[in-house]
């Protein structure tokens, strides 16, 4: 007859909080006081030691005296039963907490069972494993009922890591893949199986990890699926057979040791387990794979910090001498010798480590202090788990808490804790350092396709050039030095594989280019060599081949987006859902996307990245369909202004908000100033942002948080802060560059300005120029009363008297300036060049200053403000013409040399393709007609200028 839980308690922990026991067993109530005495010491122990579990006991108080009354074993196939069963009930919402409660349950149970001694470590682990089981088998069941598929036949869920290897900790996730078979399934076409498959799988992970008041179930994984960054969530049999035939890796190999069916059809799992083996099981020795094996645990220890042993702050999974050097040790000698005897072919660690002494592969003692070692550490790793329900494997780093886990773990001290913990860490370290001590051809339908060797294959030239390659010798070269792994995304043998894959559908893509074959080719292969890997990029592009015939499209003509897809590969993805081509969004619309990306990030640091990658996405959009024709320049210059509204609208208020948090609210109130192209919406796809930050504030002002400071203080701060958020370079990337010399004083000048300084500086030291760089500026946000107070300001700045021919001096001198500070890179430098959009520009500055008085604040924007002035009379119409004329021109050229190259259009260095792009730009058929009509409208423009602003001359001091 079994023993009941409470007569098979051995031992508990000393109560680390004595407080928090007391309280426990105060509010426990006659529930705890009934309970027999080593059931009572063991509860003061566990809540004294563990928060997590002192607040399941209460919530589940009523069910104590039943779980120490009955043996473990027993409860623990009820609650099984209760996961198993949880699909039976009829409402969603019934069978998450029926998961969950079973959960609660299995956890105080297992916990307990556990800490008092009445399981060992791998009962425990086989107990949270059996319980995932059936709460997975309950979840499908679940998820199959809101299904068109009949049962699970043709579907199954695989149990990876720890969890096939009945190891679970008590805090783990699990990683599942699922597999289905779309026979078995009784569907003739495989999309409409997927889609089933898919949507299964995504309610059962729904069902285990969705957090409600009743807690979670288990976090899931299926990253270990092939290709997860490219493939659904479920995957065919064959496509996965197919996989790992042809790109299984050696880490995947030792996944699929521990792997087993836990629900669904396990005969199909069991099937595809076994077509495996030739995979996982080499039959000859693979030393090369095992030196594979140990590169990736030494950069698991550069990416974990865990190259060395230590004790605060320590990971025993990852770390040096941790767990996980203990399963490496026994499934990397799994893999050499398991191919030819199939006793070490166990899933458990132990059984392996155990199998592979009797072999003769490793000595005895190794195994009996690398399995005592293994027991001890998921005992310590069981106990920082139990204390906070945390997926956790560090030693903390305070001395309080590193007490409690001693006690938890039911070591003296301190002292004793740290001996045992890093004799065991040396012991494993030690041992797990000893451990280590002919060409295919591939063919193609396109023809022959070789690039091993030393010299170019004859027959592979011949290839390249009938599809079209005029330079076919040196494409050759090229490809050739990828398979031999020259470029940072080809060093691994897998990237390779993939590569060799992925040469035809390139090559026949390329060949669409007709006479710009060998431009593309080498469009892609800048591409290639920015990857700072090649792996999941060539795995997506091999199975999304219909995206080639627009990445190759927009490579040719815009080197700039290459660029950008070497450095985000979000932007490859975007092609997949061939959105990119359609109209834009509405300009409206932006904002509210762009607060909703925020509003979805966990933290600060989380909504920075978010609105780089929206914005980078949104701004993708609208580069590649101006760079390839589909989106006029001003169109252009509208949508990327707006999204820099709506990024620079979200980011201050996230940074405002993050500003209350550490030193509160404060009596005033800030706005941002766009100026330049941002203020006028003409933004280019590489434009910085020129800013200044007006607030306004009592002078006594303070803050009312803790950490309290004056209004110039705050505000300052608070602009530094907007100034990180819009401009550093996060894990995404940068934002905008942005430029505040534009403010009053310049680079000398306070970062915030307040309104007063701002009135009184433009009365009293502004000079001509700077006013003139007010004609374009905007208030940008956030919404409040000072932004209407800001804008009126400006525009009686503007309105205020002037003598004219002195702005026409101011300005004729400025342009001097300019003109020997940056000087054109020739015709094409429509913004620099003598006649350029500068000219124009100043042109519209001079006017609005001169006349702003009598006739008002024309528009921001140059095109329009140009016809405003031909409108009131300011302009000579032909004049107006003439300017409105070289403006279209020249915002052309400047917007569509942004986005094809982020920079300067320079014929003599670029492809034809973009060439003709540029001349279609001009509306010309050649670049030699395009560029002479540059000259012809910047010659005109410079001829107005002279007219209407004046001589450009510098003046005399």
């Amino acid at each position: 007859m079994m023993k009941s839980l409470a007569d098979m308690i051995a031992m508990a922990p000393d109560a680390f909080d004595r407080d928090a026991a007391a309280r426990f067993a105060e509010e426990a109530g006659t529930e705890f006081s009934a309970l027999p005495e080593a059931a009572r010491d063991l509860l003061r122990g566990v809540a004294g030691c563990s928060p997590y579990l002192r607040r399941l006991a209460l919530k589940r108080k009523d069910d104590l005296p039943a779980l120490f009354e009955t043996p473990p074993e027993e409860t623990l196939a009820r609650v099984v039963k209760q996961a198993q069963n949880a699909g039976e009930a009829e409402i969603h919402d019934d069978q998450i907490k029926a998961l969950r409660l079973a959960k609660q349950e299995a956890a105080l149970l297992i916990a307990l069972s556990d800490i008092g001694g009445a399981w060992g470590v791998l009962q425990t682990t086989r107990a949270l494993s059996e319980f995932a089981d059936a709460a997975i088998e309950g979840a499908l069941a679940a998820a199959l009922g809101r299904s068109p598929l009949e049962s699970a036949e043709g579907l199954v869920i695989l149990a990876m890591g720890k969890h096939g290897a009945f190891e679970l900790n008590y805090s783990s996730d699990v990683d599942l893949v699922v597999l289905f078979d779309p026979e078995r399934m009784g569907f003739d076409e495989r999309h409409i199986s997927q889609k089933h498959a898919v949507a299964v799988t995504r309610d059962v992970i729904n069902l285990m990890q969705t957090q409600t008041a009743d807690g979670y179930v288990f976090r899931t994984d299926l990253r270990l699926r092939p290709d997860p960054g490219v493939t659904a969530l479920a995957v065919t049999v064959s496509a996965a057979e197919a996989y790992y035939e042809a790109y299984g890796q050696n880490w995947e190999r030792m996944a699929f040791i521990k792997a087993r069916p836990c629900a669904g059809d396990i005969a199909l799992g069991e099937q595809f387990l076994k077509t495996l083996r030739p995979f996982i099981w080499r039959k000859y020795l693979d030393f090369a794979a095992i030196e594979d094996v140990h590169a990736v645990k030494r950069q698991m220890h550069s990416a974990k910090g865990g190259g060395e042993i230590a004790f605060e702050g320590h990971d025993i999974k990852v770390g040096r001498g941790g767990i996980r050097e203990v399963e490496f040790y026994a499934q990397t000698q799994q893999l050499i010798l398991g191919g030819k005897n199939e006793k070490l072919r166990q899933r458990e660690t132990l059984p392996a480590l155990a199998a592979l002494a009797d072999a003769g592969a490793i000595e005895p003692e190794d195994r009996d202090v690398l399995s005592e070692a293994y027991l001890y550490l998921r005992h310590v790793e069981h106990r920082l788990q139990m204390m906070n329900d945390e997926q956790t494997h560090r030693v903390p780093m305070i001395a309080e808490d590193i007490d409690r886990v001693a006690i938890f773990t039911g070591a003296k001290d301190m002292d004793g804790f740290r001996a045992k913990l890093l004799s065991t860490l040396e012991a494993v370290g030690a041992r797990y350092d000893g451990l280590f001590e002919t060409e295919d051809v591939p063919e193609s339908r396109l023809g022959p396709l070789v690039f091993t060797g030393v010299e170019p294959h004859p027959a592979t030239l011949k290839t390249l050039e009938k599809l079209g390659f005029k330079r076919a010798p040196e494409v050759s070269a090229a490809i050739m030095r990828w398979h031999k792994g020259g470029l940072r995304a080809t060093r691994t043998e897998r990237s390779r594989a993939l590569l060799t894959k992925l040469i035809p559908p390139l090559l026949e893509a390329l060949s669409k280019a007709g006479d710009a074959a060998d431009e593309a080719f080498f469009a892609f292969e800048d591409f290639v060599a920015r990857l700072p890997a090649g792996v999941q990029v060539f795995s997506l592009l091999l199975n999304n081949l219909e995206i080639f015939d627009a990445l190759i499209r927009i490579m040719t003509i815009s080197p700039y987006l290459g660029r950008e897809f070497s450095k985000h590969l979000n932007l490859v993805e975007r092609l997949l859902d061939n959105r990119w081509s359609e109209p834009p969004p509405e300009i409206e619309t932006y904002e509210p996307a762009c607060r909703e990306v925020v509003a979805r990030a966990p933290d600060y640091e989380g909504a920075l990245n978010a609105v780089r990658r929206w914005a980078s996405e949104q701004q993708f959009q609208i580069t590649a369909q101006l760079a390839v024709g589909m989106l006029g320049a001003y169109e252009a210059g509208r949508h990327f202004t707006a999204i820099a509204d709506a990024s620079i609208r979200a980011l201050i208020d996230a940074a405002l908000e993050e500003m209350r948090m550490q030193h509160g609210a404060i009596d005033g109130e800030f706005v941002v100033v766009g100026l330049g192209r941002l203020g006028a919406g003409e933004m280019t796809a590489t434009s910085d942002i020129d800013l200044m930050f007006i607030y306004d504030a009592p002078s006594d002002a303070q803050s009312d948080g803790a950490r309290s400071l004056g209004a110039v203080e705050y505000f300052t701060r608070l602009v530094r802060r907007c100034v990180t958020a819009l401009s550093a370079a996060t894990e995404e990337g940068a934002l905008y560059e942005v430029d505040m010399q534009l403010r009053p004083s310049g680079k000398a000048g306070p970062a915030a300005v307040s309104l007063a300084a701002f009135r009184r500086y433009y009365v009293e030291e502004a000079w001509t120029w700077e006013a003139m760089a007010l004609v374009k500026a905007r208030v940008i946000g956030p919404e409040c009363a000072l932004a209407k107070t800001v804008e009126d300001e400006i525009a009686a700045i503007l309105a205020r008297p002037r003598d004219r021919a002195e702005i026409g001096a101011d300005a004729a001198a400025m342009r001097v300036r300019l003109d020997e500070a940056k000087r054109p890179q020739g015709a094409w430098d429509v913004k620099n060049i003598v006649g350029g959009l500068t000219d124009i520009a100043f042109i519209c500055q001079v006017l609005t200053l001169a006349g702003a008085k009598e006739r008002g604040r024309p528009p921001r924007a140059v095109a329009e403000a140009l016809a405003w002035f031909a409108n009131g009379g300011e302009l000579a119409q032909e004049d107006a013409e003439k300017l409105m004329a070289a403006h279209d021109v020249f915002e052309a050229v400047l917007q569509g040399s942004r986005a094809a190259l982020g920079g300067v259009f320079l014929p003599d260095k670029a492809g034809e393709a973009l060439s003709a792009r540029m001349a279609s730009v001009c509306g010309e058929a050649s670049i030699v007609n395009a560029e002479r009509k540059l000259l012809h409208l910047a010659a005109q423009t410079s001829d107005l200028f002279t007219m209407i602003v004046g001589e450009r001359r510098a003046r005399s001091a």
